[in-house]
């Protein structure tokens, strides 16, 4: 399982739980845990318990579900611009 530990926000100060993607770095995410389902192309990105990303819409009814994921903590953090990295 790629779950790691849970921590805090250097930015906004929420708390934060860290998940190792498949491409192996660590992602800051948001600690509650949803319900998705898959949607290529959709506007949502899910982490999964395992690391995957992927694309869908969370919300949905455990009978509709394909998994339980988490959001990344970038999407809703009120100073994610300040660890952008610029390139």
């Amino acid at each position: 399982m790629a779950i790691g530990n849970f921590g805090q926000c250097g930015g906004c100060g929420c708390r934060i739980l860290w998940i190792r993607t498949k491409a192996g770095k660590n992602m800051p995410c948001n600690p509650t845990m949803l319900n998705y389902r898959k949607e290529p192309g959709g506007k949502e990105k899910i982490v999964t318990q395992d690391g995957e990303v992927v694309s869908g819409i969370t919300g949905v009814s455990p009978e509709e579900a394909d998994g339980i994921g988490y959001t990344s903590h970038f999407a809703t953090c009120t100073q994610a611009k300040r660890f952008r990295r610029r390139g």
